[in-house]
């Protein structure tokens, strides 16, 4: 019996397009990397959700993730980095992986 994926329904912003929540639920649940994996849970625990989802930017075969509200350096480690932003034509902060391809997480 396989266990229930990590991140269902509740972690998604109200903005998201029906048609396109079960592609971003499977990229959070199947390919996203562990450690961003670690982070959007416990910013999704915090009230934080995601808001955008995509994949093979800003490398083939990565996942980039864009969460609803700012989050900070607090979840930074060797698996993933925290790197402030703050340019309202891009965003405020990102935690990037360190192995390839490199996954993003976005604020």
């Amino acid at each position: 019996m396989a266990a229930d994926p990590a991140f269902t329904e509740a972690c998604l912003a109200t903005s998201i397009r029906p048609g396109s929540r079960r592609d971003i639920l499977a990229l959070l649940n199947e390919r996203l990397h562990p450690a961003l994996k670690a982070i959007v849970a416990a910013e999704v625990s915090s009230g934080n959700r995601v808001c955008d989802a995509g994949t093979d930017w800003p490398d083939p075969g990565s996942v980039h993730v864009t969460l609803d509200k700012h989050f900070d350096a607090r979840h930074a480690s060797a698996e993933a980095v925290f790197s402030p932003c703050d340019d309202p034509h891009y965003w405020h902060a990102d935690y990037s992986t360190a192995d390839k391809p490199r996954h993003l997480l976005i604020c």
